[in-house]
């Protein structure tokens, strides 16, 4: 029995801070839920706990990858190393001080597990919990995949346009916008559906508003001309003026009077 202890007491007798632990086997005594952090790197995770080897209690610290802490708490773990293009990498010995928000410091080692460390229970190896990517292409037809894309990018303009239109901006700069927000976007995971983007429209600035359909589709109301207007505000007058846009129209109209005016010599327009 002493032999066999003796032999579990090695696990990390020779192992020196900052040295590569290729695996090592505790029970994990305590798991917390994982909190995300902005670096200079951009964003990570970190999920703490504590793990008892060989009777000695260790932190632990998870990075960039997640588990269930009621699947793994009590539980006998295998942590391990994998062999990548930088050699033997993902499970580390590091150490930690600090103190407790009552004033008991803390002066302990920690097993850190990396992106790239496994965990195995019963030798089994456990998946980290993924992280969702941006939905915006197709593996399987590159050429769809290219037109999500531009599809996704689109959308992404019309958005820091109408948010930044009182602004001032210049071309560059709104393009500017447009981009790192599209990248940043797809560096967190966001997943993008390319749709119409929802505006806010306020009656008394009608003339800004944009017509959605019709042969004037995508014009300023002020630029379709008054016979085109007032033939949108008849075509509203009958169907009701419901929608924000509708009520674009109605106070369009009551600024400019078309109730006043005749309409039989109208041009036949579609909307």
């Amino acid at each position: 029995m002493e032999t066999q202890l003796s032999n579990i007491m090695k696990q990390l007798e020779n192992i020196e801070q900052k040295d590569i632990i290729k695996r090592v086997t505790g029970r994990i005594t305590k798991l917390w839920e994982p909190k995300t952090f902005n670096g200079p790197k951009g964003e990570f995770t970190i999920q703490g706990g504590e793990i008892e080897i060989d009777g000695d209690h260790y932190g632990l610290k998870f990075f960039n990858q997640t588990h269930d802490s009621d699947k793994l708490k009590g539980r006998t773990v295998t942590l391990v190393s994998t062999r990548g293009k930088h050699g033997l990498n993902g499970v580390t010995l590091d150490h930690e001080s600090f103190s407790k928000k009552d004033g008991e410091k803390v002066d302990r080692d920690v097993i850190k597990v990396t992106a790239t460390g496994k965990i195995e229970i019963d030798g089994e190896q456990q998946q980290s919990a993924p992280k969702s990517q941006p939905s915006i292409g197709n593996d399987s037809d590159p050429g769809a995949a290219l037109e999500d894309i531009v599809k996704t990018h689109l959308y992404v303009d019309s958005l820091v346009r109408i948010a930044y239109k009182d602004k001032g901006y210049d071309e560059e700069t709104l393009r500017s916008y447009v981009s790192s927000i599209f990248i940043e976007a797809n560096r967190k995971g966001i997943a993008i559906k390319a749709q119409a983007p929802v505006v806010s429209l306020d009656p008394a600035d009608w003339a800004s508003a944009i017509v959605p359909s019709g042969s004037n589709k995508g014009k300023k109301l002020a630029e379709i001309g008054k016979p085109a207007l007032k033939k949108l505000y008849a075509f509203y007058l009958e169907k009701g003026f419901d929608s924000d846009f509708g009520k674009c129209v109605e106070q369009a109209g009551a600024d400019l009077k078309l109730d006043d005016e005749g309409g039989d010599d109208l041009p036949d327009i579609e909307w």
